[in-house]
């Protein structure tokens, strides 16, 4: 989870170290920043896709249009993160300084006119591997293959990602689990008869992985999807006498803390099978588990 940083003989140095130093603490301290931005990717792709309201469950399945949404979401789910204002012409202003954000689910970013010459936080994700990347570059021309189209965008060129300082390189973020379950789970779970049942059917399935409340919301398929995960009625029903606990980040952090299973943020949901007799004892009084 250590940074990448550049050489203190990079002629950038000094004002990526201040930019990457003022993130850091405007994000918590380092180790938060690397639960938390990962975390809001999740909750960007999640929040593009809408399962609950278009039954899509994969980024790849979204229109063209929206495919492009996800970087503006992405930047203003960590503008806001961050508690920065936005900048005159770049996407926020950090330690006084405007730095712009750049997000891509592909190989490399592609770099607007008004960012060359300027700072940039590149973020990059893959969700087949639910891997990102996480860094700060100053967009020199040299770095970039110019477009001979009238947008002028440029192309940061792989061989020049040396010149980026990593702050999360090949990190893990909450996978969308729909892309790791194979066609028979997925069709088992959805033919799961209501929404209780088909979670239940997921958190079996998928253990110890956190879950977000948007895919939950999805399988759910109701407004007030927590009356699908609680006791009377709700998917532990189904779980407990099975000995699987069902945990939510906000309810159960205590014993999501005790029990090692972190990082899950208040917006995740996942699921355990004790290991131990005191694991068993632990969620046995908490009423998770019969």
């Amino acid at each position: 989870m250590s940074q990448l940083p550049l050489d203190s003989s990079h002629p950038d140095y000094d004002l990526v170290s201040r930019l990457v130093s003022a993130i850091i603490r405007h994000a918590g301290g380092f180790e938060k920043l690397a639960v938390d931005l990962p975390a809001l990717l999740r909750q960007a792709f999640d929040e593009v896709i809408d399962a609950p309201r278009t039954g899509r469950f994969t980024l790849s399945e979204t229109e063209k249009t929206e495919k492009t949404y996800v970087g503006t979401k992405v930047e203003i789910l960590i503008r806001n993160h961050l508690r920065v204002s936005k900048g005159t012409t770049l996407d926020m202003l950090v330690d006084g300084t405007e730095i712009d954000i750049k997000n891509t689910t592909a190989r490399d970013w592609m770099l607007p006119r008004e960012v060359i010459g300027r700072p940039a936080l590149l973020v990059r994700s893959s969700e087949k591997t639910a891997l990102c990347d996480i860094g700060v570059v100053v967009c020199r021309p040299e770095y970039l293959r110019l477009s001979t189209n009238q947008d002028g965008k440029g192309q940061l060129l792989a061989a020049q990602h040396v010149n980026i300082w990593w702050m999360l390189r090949q990190h893990p973020y909450p996978p969308n689990f729909w892309e790791v379950l194979s066609l028979a789970d997925r069709q088992e779970i959805m033919s799961s008869k209501g929404g209780a049942k088909r979670l239940a059917a997921l958190f079996e399935k998928i253990q110890n992985k956190p879950i977000s409340r948007q895919q939950v919301s999805a399988l759910a398929q109701q407004h007030d999807y927590m009356k699908r995960i609680r006791r009377n009625g709700g998917a532990r029903d189904i779980l407990g006498p099975k000995g699987i606990a069902l945990l939510w980040g906000q309810g159960d952090r205590a014993l999501i803390d005790q029990l090692c299973l972190g990082p899950v943020t208040s917006e995740e949901f996942v699921s355990f099978t004790p290991r131990t007799m005191d694991e068993a004892a632990l969620l046995r009084a908490a009423g998770h588990i019969d």
